[in-house]
């Protein structure tokens, strides 16, 4: 049986350790990177991904969200995990720190 777009889409979050981004989703399926993007939003509504926290301030000095060495990173999104027995979503951490 083949599987859609849209199923391998939430086939690569399920094989996922982390957050992936709508370019390395667009390029994985060989779709355009709004193809992907609408995918994406698809499973955002249906509850089974979800867009990931960045970091986007370090928080450790007085220049707060003008530093010069922080970077906007592109979006990314996660899985949903969906805990069968009571079927609510169960969220996967975004990042590990050690």
């Amino acid at each position: 049986m083949t599987t859609s777009t849209l199923g391998r889409l939430l086939t690569l979050f399920e094989n996922s350790s982390g957050s992936l981004s709508v370019t390395s989703l667009a390029r994985e399926l060989d779709v355009s990177p709004g193809r992907a993007e609408e995918m994406v939003e698809f499973w955002i509504r249906k509850g089974r991904i979800k867009a990931s926290s960045n970091l986007t301030e370090c928080g450790t000095c007085s220049v707060q969200g003008d530093c010069p060495f922080v970077l906007d990173m592109p979006r990314t999104f996660e899985l949903v995990n969906v805990d069968r027995d009571h079927m609510e979503p169960v969220l996967q951490p975004a990042c590990k720190l050690g």
